[in-house]
């Protein structure tokens, strides 16, 4: 009796033993490893600082403040070859061919003689370079040729804002445009293109 009596209380110790204990934490799963998605940054960790990679420049950038872009000098295309300002006269008539015409006579600007080729629809002046003779002008003569732009004599003063825009300088009629060293005037009367010339701006 005593014993089956002291069986009963140790059962019932056990049972309240296993009633009140805990089961042990399961262990913690190991931080994620997978790399972040393109286009995001990974999480900071406690005490970490994490800066942003300096952005580099990209193809296209504006141009650095105080550097206007570059712009092309005037040029004239004839028979598919350019004709540049303070140009060898000697290339141009290489490219082209003898002139049609032929004027000279002794320079009131220059120590030398200045002369004149004329080429369908255009005639060139040229000045003297030392021994040489060098494009002056181009003045274009009729409407069979045209500039760069598009503007030939009998188009619209319109036309020539358009294909220019309205940097130029006004006389008298005359609305003439500069880049670098070159210029290129319109002669206009009732709003129509009467004389287009190239010119060479000349060091002072």
């Amino acid at each position: 009796m005593k014993k089956s009596a002291l069986l009963l209380i140790l059962a019932i110790l056990v049972l309240a033993a296993c009633s009140d204990g805990q089961q042990a934490p399961a262990p913690a799963e190991p931080p994620s490893q997978e790399a972040p998605q393109p286009g995001t940054r990974p999480a900071e960790q406690p005490g970490e600082i994490v800066t942003d990679p300096p952005a580099s420049a990209a193809p296209g950038d504006p141009p650095e403040a105080g550097k206007p872009p570059e712009v092309p000098e005037f040029t004239f295309t004839l028979g598919g070859f350019v004709i540049e300002m303070d140009q060898n006269i000697t290339e141009v008539i290489g490219a082209l061919g003898e002139p049609i015409g032929f004027f000279e006579a002794p320079s009131c600007a220059f120590d030398g003689i200045d002369r004149i080729y004329a080429y369908p629809g255009v005639q060139i002046h040229t000045y003297p370079k030392g021994e040489e003779d060098h494009v002056h002008t181009v003045s274009l003569r009729d409407d069979s040729v045209m500039t760069e732009g598009g503007i030939y004599l009998g188009a619209s003063l319109n036309m020539v804002a358009l294909a220019y825009g309205d940097d130029y300088e006004f006389d008298t009629g005359m609305y003439q445009y500069t880049r670098g060293r070159t210029t290129l005037a319109f002669y206009i009367e009732d709003n129509m293109v009467t004389g287009i010339t190239y010119g060479l701006v000349m060091e002072q």
